[in-house]
């Protein structure tokens, strides 16, 4: 359970918001995309400040100890400026993995890090817990006096090019693999091309490149880490959904037409009122998952696969339909509804597909009955 009070949780949560309308208007996003990391170091900066890289930490790790909710709370006001910063990548995935599974002397010096700013950690390679699952890659481990040396390739990193550690999974005999490498000469990084420009992708190459092994992989753990991560993730999408459908009901009201704003017009309202049903529908379900992972629900995946399908969904509908309702204009690189639909068609594969949760989410309901 969260140990983060409502009141806490609202106060943190608008100043966040404040903070972000003051700081992370459009100008600064495009600016962050262009910076040698991919995002604006001040906001990543100012979000360790106000405690938010850490969470998802123990607050005897150097965090707040907060649960789901928190987490996604978060993770919606990111969405709707479209920060392209680490935060589910280092500060849920990275975090809650380590915080389960790594050793305590590695949990000491690493957490605190992350809470305060100063590390960044990627995600990559295959499992649930992955960002962007790579079933291809070529990873191999060998144990020897030294300890523990992963080599091969994985692609479709995320910030992989600026990371201080790279967590990165792999198959073993049909179970699950973690291993934490630190970024090193045994490590190169080549750059991908993505839909998003602030993804960051990259492919890595790894030789005998010194790891630690991350240990008692229970199946309940984690699933635990890998819905907290997809609530996360899927909470961000719904607050890009909301953004997007919010600037452009503002384009239908002060944008006229034959003398009346274009939002009067009968077709318009129609397509308004559906989206708005998308935005509302991806922001309840999204909370909805969170609630039930921080109160211990039997039904937590459940919900947390509809959250997923929902909010990919909605996102990908709301920003397509942005781009129809604003015209020609929003075609263009100049206009920014174009960097919403870049990073819903960019999160159509985060975590798995829509079909995938579809699959589950139905499987689940089957089997209430």
């Amino acid at each position: 359970m969260s140990q983060i009070s409502d009141n806490d949780r609202q106060a943190l949560r608008d100043g966040f918001a404040r903070f972000l309308e003051t700081n992370a208007n459009e100008e600064k996003l495009r600016q962050g995309i262009a910076s040698e990391r991919g995002y604006d170091e001040g906001i990543w900066g100012q979000m360790a400040a106000m405690g938010l890289l850490g969470i998802a930490v123990p607050e005897d790790l150097g965090g707040i100890g907060g649960g789901a909710v928190d987490v996604a709370l978060v993770a919606e006001e990111i969405g709707k400026k479209l920060l392209p910063v680490p935060y589910v990548s280092t500060c849920v995935v990275a975090a809650e993995l380590i915080a389960r599974f790594a050793p305590v002397s590695v949990q000491r010096e690493l957490l605190p890090k992350i809470s305060g700013g100063t590390l960044v950690v990627s995600v990559g390679g295959a499992g649930d817990c992955i960002p962007y699952a790579d079933d291809e890659n070529s990873l191999s481990a060998t144990h020897g006096n030294d300890g523990w040396a992963v080599s091969g390739d994985v692609s479709y990193v995320p910030h992989g090019g600026h990371a201080d550690y790279h967590l990165l999974g792999t198959m073993e005999n049909g179970s699950q693999a973690l291993y934490l490498i630190s970024a090193s000469e045994n490590v190169s990084v080549s750059p991908m091309t993505s839909n998003d420009p602030a993804q960051r992708l990259s492919r890595l190459h790894l030789t005998d490149a010194k790891a630690v092994k991350l240990e008692g992989l229970a199946p309940s753990g984690l699933g635990q880490a890998s819905m907290r991560s997809i609530a996360a993730a899927a909470a961000e999408q719904a607050g890009a959904a909301r953004a997007i459908f919010d600037i452009t009901m503002e384009y239908l009201r002060t944008r006229y037409q034959f003398g009346r704003p274009i939002g009067s017009f009968q077709a318009m309202k129609h397509m308004a009122a559906e989206l708005l049903v998308e935005v509302e529908s991806a922001t309840s379900a999204a909370l909805t998952a969170a609630r039930m992972i921080d109160a211990g629900s039997v039904d937590a995946a459940k919900f947390v696969a509809l959250a997923a399908f929902t909010c990919k969904d909605a996102f990908r509908a709301v920003s397509a339909q942005a781009i129809q309702m604003h015209g020609g204009i929003a075609y263009t690189e100049e206009h920014i509804a174009h960097l919403y639909w870049r990073r819903a068609r960019a999160s159509i594969p985060l975590f798995g597909h829509s079909d995938h949760y579809r699959e589950q989410y139905l499987k689940a309901r089957e089997a209430a009955l």
